[in-house]
């Protein structure tokens, strides 16, 4: 799960194994797109500073996670010089699938597509279970949704198949970090980059400790298990997490500014009454230009506290108070 520390933590544990074991190791990320890798490579080589890099691959834009979450990783990767692999397509070509599915793209944007398989009637049991999640938001009509979630799939393994068919890919490990979405019951990457490239693989779900953690894996109809492992980790420390209020956050170049994308169903953000395509302007007063300065304004504010944002909705300035999770 992105948002999870102790994962994170125990991808890099994989990587100082593989290493340890004198793997040559490729990590190949989800959260880069493939037309950063020139990025990547200045970054790994030890040519560029964290803030060159973070700015070049424009992660408050493509990614907009906490960087925090992933920079051990990245430095193990750096200090050892390792490949970083950039998986994933532009995320703007998936928003447009998203909203209006590969018949409404333009012969252009058609062109970029990989080759898709929709066909999968237990993967779309499984992302159906996850569409019900997203319907308040940005995703209204699934056929479109599942289109959305296959090309991501389709084109991380479509990069992974030409990997590791390429020189450079020969004799190579790929460690490969992507969301558990794209990983279990082997629907996204797994069985996708087979079909192109048969090769040995093990998956590997990562999952915070709960009670009746059985539940998450109990699909109705879906005969693989989750992954070939299992790895439980303990839950964040609350004073580990940053406070967060449910929404899914667009930053634009032109024009410029942050919007919201996606309000997460039953979040401090939906109660609120904070909505898909509001643009935030301010938080507590304090005007906010990228996703890192929201998320560290409600990192300074605290768990249980209310917060005031201040947003502009069809051309009308408003206020509205989001109370943190306690």
């Amino acid at each position: 799960t992105h948002d999870q520390i102790g994962h994170h933590d125990s991808q890099v544990r994989m990587l100082q194994g593989l290493v340890k074991r004198k793997r040559d190791v490729v990590v190949a990320m989800e959260m880069f797109e493939r037309s950063q890798q020139p990025v990547l490579d200045l970054w790994t080589e030890g040519k560029m500073t964290e803030e060159e890099f973070l700015k070049e691959v424009k992660w408050e834009f493509t990614w907009g996670m906490d960087y925090n979450l992933y920079k051990k990783i990245l430095d193990e990767a750096r200090t050892r010089r390792l490949k970083v692999l950039g998986l994933n397509i532009e995320r703007e070509l998936v928003r447009k699938v998203a909203e209006h599915g590969v018949t409404g793209l333009s012969p252009g944007e058609s062109e970029k597509l990989p080759e898709m398989d929709l066909s999968d009637q237990e993967h779309r049991q499984y992302i159906a279970s996850i569409f019900k999640s997203h319907q308040r938001g940005s995703a209204k009509d699934f056929e479109k949704f599942y289109q959305a979630q296959c090309l991501w799939d389709e084109a991380m393994a479509e990069t992974l198949s030409r990997f590791v068919k390429s020189e450079e890919g020969r004799e190579k490990t790929l460690l490969v970090i992507a969301g558990t979405g794209h990983m279990a019951f082997d629907f996204g990457i797994p069985k996708r980059l087979y079909r192109r490239t048969p090769l040995h693989y093990k998956t590997i779900v990562l999952k915070e400790w709960k009670k009746n953690i059985g539940e998450d894996f109990n699909r109705d109809g879906i005969s693989s298990p989750p992954a070939h492992f299992l790895w439980i980790t303990k839950p964040n420390p609350l004073e580990k997490k940053r406070p967060r209020i449910g929404v899914l956050l667009r930053e634009k170049e032109d024009p410029k500014g942050i919007w919201i994308e996606r309000v997460i169903p039953q979040s401090p953000a939906e109660k609120a009454g904070l909505l898909s395509g509001d643009q935030f302007l301010a938080v507590d007063g304090k005007e906010v230009t990228t996703v890192r300065e929201i998320q560290d304004a409600l990192a300074e504010k605290g768990w249980g506290k209310d917060v005031i944002i201040t947003i502009l909705r069809e051309g009308l300035k408003g206020e509205i108070t989001v109370i943190l999770p306690p």
